[in-house]
């Protein structure tokens, strides 16, 4: 890592590998196939597969970050987070959200951790920096459905209230 530039992030993107769900995809081939692109090893941070484990990418420090290589324009300030699919064998040019159960606790999981890490706040996807489908999904309305305080019941009205107890007091006489 000596010659690797550590940064400071204040947003996190998230993306998908835009390989077939279908179809296993591991950390060590996402890193072969950012070589071959010409990248020193894996641009991500992190990559979660499709059971739910994280991988790590890009090294992280205490203060900070070795610069990934994951959203144009945007590495200078960003960790990015990848998931393991993103498009289907049938539609291998449309993205969707492939998640799985695993995936989407575990990325809830992590992304509250680095808020956590590195005092993160603005949470997005790689389509909200650049002309791309990618992750599949709205990232930021997601993340603002995890986010929200659980919804408050309505208070009942009396009449409500005393339609619920004799409810209840019927109830116990069968």
């Amino acid at each position: 890592m000596p010659r690797n530039r550590i940064i400071v992030p204040d947003t996190i993107v998230i993306h998908y590998s835009a390989t077939p769900v279908e179809k296993d995809f591991s950390v060590g081939d996402i890193d072969a196939m950012h070589r071959q692109r010409g990248f020193n090893k894996i641009g991500y941070h992190f990559y979660i597969t499709k059971d739910g484990t994280v991988h790590k990418g890009r090294d992280t420090v205490e203060r900070g970050v070795e610069m990934g290589a994951h959203v144009r324009g945007h590495n200078d300030h960003t960790i990015g987070i990848c998931y393991e699919g993103g498009v289907t064998l049938a539609q291998p040019h449309i993205g969707h959200d492939t998640r799985t159960a695993e995936q989407t606790a575990a990325m809830v999981a992590l992304i509250k951790q680095l808020q956590r890490q590195y005092r993160i706040k603005k949470i997005v996807g790689h389509r909200d920096l650049g002309p791309t489908q990618c992750p599949g999904f709205d990232v930021k309305s997601w993340w603002a459905s995890v986010t929200a305080p659980p919804a408050a019941q309505p208070e009942l009205t009396l009449v409500e209230r005393i339609i619920q107890w004799l409810t209840s007091i019927l109830s116990r006489g069968r």
